[in-house]
């Protein structure tokens, strides 16, 4: 541990401690200004809103007023009474141009009154029509109309004599091949003094789309305004646009509320004029507002931590000196067979820390003899374990060998028998010296090749094995029984469902540093979900007290676990113990660092 490392802590722990509630009232001071700067941006939004469709009402309205009142005016229908009965081959205000130019007189008048109408025009059904405002032909109704479909709109819209007005909405001017967006209102022409009353004809007030650009002083600074027909996603008219038809359809679904990328949008419909009005805003003040704030708040809290920094490692430095002197004498402390006292801190009135170094000193004195206590029982038992495991052969095996000896005596394989039970003895004078826990790496190899030799015979050269080897052995020690077990498991498991022939390859790697041993069997292998389990098991041990694993080594099995466990408690994270299955068989890895004759132990173990 780092020296003084709690006094760091100490001040950590505050910092951290200050920082996460200064965080927390960032995020309470930012929750509270989105919200109250939303809101008093939705207002502004719509307020805005409000202003350009009061502006569309007003504009539209007078609009109409003006078309009633022409519709209304006295001049204008003893006109249209005589174009009634008007039969020339022509527009009557062609023939007639005096009544013409009186009639363009008349409207020029209203038309001067409001910049944003376009033009004002005068027809009935039969084709007969003069106007003031923006050019048109005079033989435009004789010819090739661009939209003829207009003037039966009107028509029929009149027809039933139960409307007064229309508002229509064109993508462009009707009377003219020019891509330009209008709106306008339609009166009829009759003599109201009539009872019943007889159309004459039809007055059209028209505005552009364009006339409306005064609309924009209206706007915030970062709002868009879009206007569009009621029941169709096509843009007719725009303000300050900022992006292109695709994205302004997109965002339609979105009427209220921000969007992902900080817009606000909000529509007003206006119905009785067929259109729509469209606003899109960016809330920048919002955004530059919390930027601001996070600024401050950021310096704000790098000066309260420096200051806390500073305060703190003075105030806790001074405080914590004794205990400091303390872990100064504790970090040269050495407990071994020569007992050290620890001295006194030099402060004399730390009488708490004094009653402490007494304390501590007894307490050494006692943890080194039960330490020693302890140690010894721990190497009794693992020396007891160990011999004991050591000790054991599988008697299933010595009955089969012995079976077989049996059997050959009296034939011609009688010759084999002295072999045989040559290797039996060696195999039984390896299992049972007690001297040691560790061994020669090429005794232990000559120990599971004396198995897999009686095997042979078992199983009368139906059994197979390869033996090949990379480095020298000499001088090599490892524990005792890690091989030849897992040998002895291809037998028991592997080759349990295996049709004849069997075969084991064995290949040893010894270097300076360490050693390694592949045992793979051509067998039936293991399921992939019994391996998975078998391996999770594996590494839980290396989580579990290594006298805890002791007391699982039990005798009469030296199974994978119990190698496993063996080659952990030997050499700790430094083991090798690797297990694969797959189509051709099981494969196992064992090793670990090299050990040597000067570090092997006398049978204690490690």
């Amino acid at each position: 541990m780092q020296k003084h490392q709690f006094q760091k802590q100490i001040i950590v722990k505050s910092i951290l401690v200050v920082t996460a509630v200064f965080l927390a009232m960032t995020a309470v001071f930012s929750g509270y200004i989105i919200h109250t700067g939303g809101k008093a941006f939705e207002e502004q939004v719509d307020v805005q809103l409000r202003g350009i469709t009061s502006q569309l009402d007003n504009t539209l309205r007078l609009a109409d007023n003006i078309a009633l009142q022409i519709g209304a005016n006295h001049l204008i229908i003893e006109t249209f009474g005589e174009v009634e009965g008007y039969r020339g081959n022509q527009n009557y205000f062609v023939d007639n141009a005096d009544r013409d130019y009186a009639l363009k007189q008349h409207t020029m008048s209203y038309l001067l009154k409001k910049n944003s109408l376009s033009r004002i025009s005068l027809f009935d059904d039969g084709g007969n029509m003069t106007y003031v405002g923006r050019a048109v032909d005079y033989g435009y109704l004789k010819k090739d109309c661009p939209d003829t479909q207009m003037f039966e709109d009107v028509k029929n819209w009149f027809a039933d004599g139960k409307h007064a007005y229309l508002f229509r909405v064109d993508r462009q001017d009707p009377w003219v091949k020019e891509p330009l967006a209008t709106i306008s209102v339609f009166r009829e022409i009759k003599n109201y003094q009539l009872i019943p009353s007889e159309r004459l004809g039809y007055v059209q007030v028209q505005i552009r789309f364009e006339s409306f650009s005064d609309f924009e002083k209206l706007l915030g600074k970062d709002t868009e305004c879009y206007l569009l027909p009621l029941h169709e996603d096509e843009i007719l008219y725009s303000l300050r646009r900022e992006r292109d038809d695709g994205e302004v359809i997109e965002l339609l679904g979105t009427k209220n509320g921000f969007e992902k990328n900080g817009l606000y949008c909000k529509m007003e419909e206006l119905p009785e004029y067929g259109i729509r009005v469209f606003i899109i805003s960016k809330n920048s003040s919002l955004l530059n507002n919390l930027a601001s704030t996070f600024t401050w708040m950021a310096l704000l809290l790098i000066c309260i931590v420096l200051i806390i920094f500073v305060s703190q490692r003075q105030i806790i430095r001074k405080t914590t000196e004794p205990i400091v002197q303390m872990c100064d004498m504790l970090a040269g402390l050495q407990v071994d067979e020569n007992l050290q006292e620890i001295p006194l801190v030099a402060q004399a009135e730390a009488d708490e820390l004094r009653r402490l170094n007494r304390a501590f000193d007894e307490l050494v004195k006692n943890l080194k003899l039960s330490m020693e206590k302890e140690m010894l029982s721990r190497v009794n038992e693992i020396q007891s374990q160990m011999f004991a495991l050591q000790a054991q052969m599988n008697p299933h095996f010595i009955h089969n060998i012995l079976t077989i000896i049996s059997a050959m005596a009296g034939n011609e394989e009688q010759e084999k028998i002295p072999l045989i039970c040559e290797m039996l003895s060696s195999m039984i004078r390896y299992n049972t010296s007690y001297e040691i826990n560790y061994g020669e790496l090429e005794a232990e190899i000559g120990h599971a090749e004396n198995y897999l030799e009686l095997m042979k015979v078992r199983y009368e050269n139906k059994f197979h094995y390869a033996l090949n080897y990379v480095g020298q052995m000499q001088g090599c020690h490892v524990p005792r029984f890690v091989i030849q077990p897992l040998m002895e498991n291809c037998f028991a498991h592997g080759f349990r469902a295996k049709k004849f022939p069997w075969e084991i390859e064995i290949q040893v790697y010894v270097s300076e540093e360490y050693w390694e041993v592949n045992i793979r069997d051509n067998g039936s292998g293991m399921e992939r979900g019994k391996l998975r389990a078998l391996k999770e098991e594996l590494l839980g041990m290396r989580e579990r007290d290594m006298g805890e694993l002791m007391q699982e080594l039990k005798i009469g099995g030296l199974s994978v676990r119990n190698v496993y466990e063996r080659l952990y408690i030997a050499y700790g994270e430094k083991m090798v113990f690797e297990i694969e299955s797959d189509e051709r068989g099981m494969s196992v890895t064992v090793g670990g660092e090299r050990i040597t004759d000067e570090n092997t132990g006398d049978g204690s173990g490690r």
